[in-house]
């Protein structure tokens, strides 16, 4: 059976337990071989972060540094280019070659948005997709759905077998989280010590990232 490695892309800001719980319960669930972090310092679909990409990347490194399965690329960090997933995941496949097995973890909360993305349906031809759930309002797009169930697969074993061009649903638990509701604690003076890592939470503090808008 082929080694999986998972893409885990996201702002990161900051890094908390959600994030941690789902990618520990990924690795045991379809017995990924490596998680990758990659935080995007400027993401075409979202608004643009004011930590900036120096501080995530530390809080990113002290979350993950206990756990030899997690790793963090740099990829998508340049200040002030606009990181589009399929340009990644090209750069990507030319390190890696086309046999290895790739995942590229995504919420199933964004991807309601998926058909919005720059040449999204090209993203199956460069990994496969791994579905993380999450609390979602339902959105019908029927090109996307219809596009969902043409590559959607039950067997997890098939990730491993195939290099890329499947969707699977994860079917973990997961931990009701959100990285603004972080910020916003930490703006308002409340405490957030259950909710990330103390060192990630030290490194907040020190740093008065999150007091001040």
């Amino acid at each position: 059976m082929k080694k999986l490695y998972a893409i885990f892309g996201g702002n990161f800001d900051p890094i908390h337990y959600g994030h941690i719980y789902s990618s520990e319960k990924l690795l045991k669930e379809i017995s990924i071989k490596k998680i990758i972090f990659l935080p995007n310092n400027n993401p075409p679909h979202r608004k643009k972060t004011k930590t900036s990409i120096v501080d995530r990347i530390k809080m990113i490194k002290l979350a993950i540094n206990k756990n030899s399965l997690f790793q963090i690329s740099y990829l998508e960090t340049k200040k002030k280019q606009i990181f589009y997933t399929i340009d990644t995941l090209k750069k990507i496949r030319i390190q890696i070659g086309l046999l290895q097995s790739l995942c590229f973890i995504i919420g199933e909360d964004n991807l309601q948005n998926l058909h919005l993305w720059k040449n999204w349906k090209e993203i199956l031809s460069y990994s496969h997709l791994l579905i993380c759930p999450r609390i979602h309002i339902k959105k019908n797009n029927y090109e996307l759905e219809n596009w969902i169930n043409s590559h959607v697969t039950k067997d997890f074993n098939l990730l491993h077998q195939k290099s890329y061009g499947l969707i699977f649903f994860s079917k973990i638990d997961t931990m009701n989280i959100s990285s603004s509701k972080i910020r916003k604690n930490y703006f308002n003076g409340k405490s957030c010590y259950k909710l990330l890592p103390d060192l990630v939470n030290q490194y907040i503090l020190s740093k008065n990232l999150y007091m001040h808008k």
